[in-house]
Order: C-alpha cells, then structure tokens, then sequence
C-alpha cells in the first residue's frame, strides 16, 4: 500500500511545528517510524509533529486517486464500506442538500440515496473529473474556500488528512445550517486497542497522509458549536473482516512481527448536530 512504500523523499517537507490543537499543550513521543515521528498530547489527542508544509502536501496527493485505483481489491472492499457507512448516516437523515468534502472519485455520493441533493469537493483535480463523469456536482476547491449552506455535510476518511483540522471545522460550521449533521466516518480511532498497542506498526499510522488521530472524545472537544449524537466502530459486518485478526495480535503479542490486522475499535464513525 501507498503508505508503506518509501516516503523518505517527503521528510524535507516536513518544516512546520505545532502545539495540541484541542487544548494547546505539547505532545510526547508517542511512535516513531524513521523519519517521521507522533506525539501525544495529555489529553489524547496524538498528531505528527512535525507535519509538511502545503508543498510538500500538494506532491504527496497528486493523482492521489489514481495510486489508490491499482489496489483493485481494497478499491472493491472501499465500494462495500461505502454502502455500509452511507446505511449509518441514513438512520438519522435520508433526504436534503450534502457537502462531501474529500469526495475523491464520488463513489461515498453515488452510494448515498436519490434523497439527497448530493455536492462534493475534493484538491485532486483528477478525482473531480471522475466524478463529475459520473453525473455528479463536484468540484476542485479547498473547504475554506467553499460556500454554500447543507443540512448535512460529510468527512468520510478525510478530518485525519487536514494540517489544520480547526480551520476544517471552522468551514464545516459556516457551511451547515443550524440543525445540520456532520458525519465524520472511517476515520481512525487512536484510543483502539490496536493503536495502543502497535502504535507505529498500527495499520492506519501513515505519517504523510494521516496527519491527526482522533478518538471520539478529542474528536467531540475540537467540535465546538456541535452536539454529539453517536458513534460506532464498524468492524465484522465490514468487508475488512477477517475470522483470523485475534490471533494475529495474540501472535504479535508473543512476538511475531507485523502490521496491525483489521480490528474493532480501530475505524469510528460519528455523528453530531449542529447547534
């Protein structure tokens, strides 16, 4: 996967320095994989320290998309999530105006339902053209840039990309009316019990392109102005489900080296209101 290829030609991007941006302290080192290093605030939440610059963000996601199409099977198990986290959001709103920010190809719009007047917005210019050949009303902007008013607006796989999540929120805010969902899904937990415990060799540790890790109650103190509705961990009725994850980690746990297997906790989805 794109992750674990060679990513040492980034490391000159990596200039910027930061403090915790949920309650402004300075993290400890919390994993370290050569050259790139996490730390951990005391209040949970862990981010790269430091993180690139927007040059260096710009040539990392270029055609973006098109690396992500070579994995034909995890772009088949990507469609089957899709229609899984979709079923979740549609428990609580099926119908009205949808911003998906980060809508890569289009394919979490396209398994929403026709209730939805669907938008999208995405810096890969590539990805935009692919979804717009799919019918669908996106475009290449940034989210501080964007405007317009939803009832509901969606970062699927996207908050832990942002080098300046508060910023994001800010958009989110100004850009959903008052009443509106936010539904943040498939993105990493890092209070799991896989991340504790593989830390750098956690499945979802990617130092370029994950660059916050969230649990739901960092998460939910960054959400000013927003209601905690619920959450989930979707694991075995996901595609990603394996009946032999367990004793994968009981085997790293006695020594075996590797990546983290799929596992619950790791991935959440969460949903609140506007206030």
């Amino acid at each position: 996967m794109r992750y674990r290829q060679d990513l040492t030609e980034y490391i000159k991007y990596f200039t910027e320095h930061r403090d915790c941006v949920i309650c402004g302290g300075q993290g400890k080192l919390w994993a370290k994989l050569e050259p790139f290093t996490a730390v951990e605030c005391e209040c949970g939440f862990v981010w790269i320290n430091p993180y690139p610059n927007s040059e260096g963000l710009d040539k990392y996601y270029r055609n973006y998309v098109g690396d992500r199409e070579r994995e034909t099977e995890l772009c088949k198990k990507r469609i089957m999530q899709y229609k899984i986290d979709a079923n979740f959001l549609q428990h609580f709103v099926a119908h009205g105006k949808i911003l998906d920010v980060g809508c890569s190809d289009g394919g979490f719009l396209t398994a929403l339902s026709d209730g939805f007047y669907k938008h999208g917005i995405d810096v890969d210019s590539e990805a935009v053209e692919r979804a717009r050949s799919k019918g669908l009303n996106v475009s290449s902007e940034y989210i501080e840039h964007y405007e317009g008013e939803f009832d509901v607006v969606t970062m699927r796989g996207v908050i832990e990309h942002f080098p300046d999540p508060v910023q994001a929120i800010d958009s989110v805010k100004r850009l959903l009316r008052k009443g509106g969902y936010f539904y943040v899904c498939a993105t990493p937990d890092v209070s799991s019990f896989c991340a504790d415990l593989y830390r750098e060799k956690w499945n979802q540790f990617h130092p370029v392109e994950h660059l916050s890790y969230f649990s739901v109650d960092t998460l939910t103190k960054l959400l000013d102005g927003f209601d905690y509705v619920l959450h989930y961990h979707p694991y075995i009725e996901t595609p990603y489900w394996r009946a032999d994850d367990y004793e994968k980690i009981v085997e790293y746990c006695n020594g075996k080296q590797g990546v983290s297997p799929a596992f619950w906790g790791s991935m959440m989805n969460v949903i609140y209101r506007r206030a």
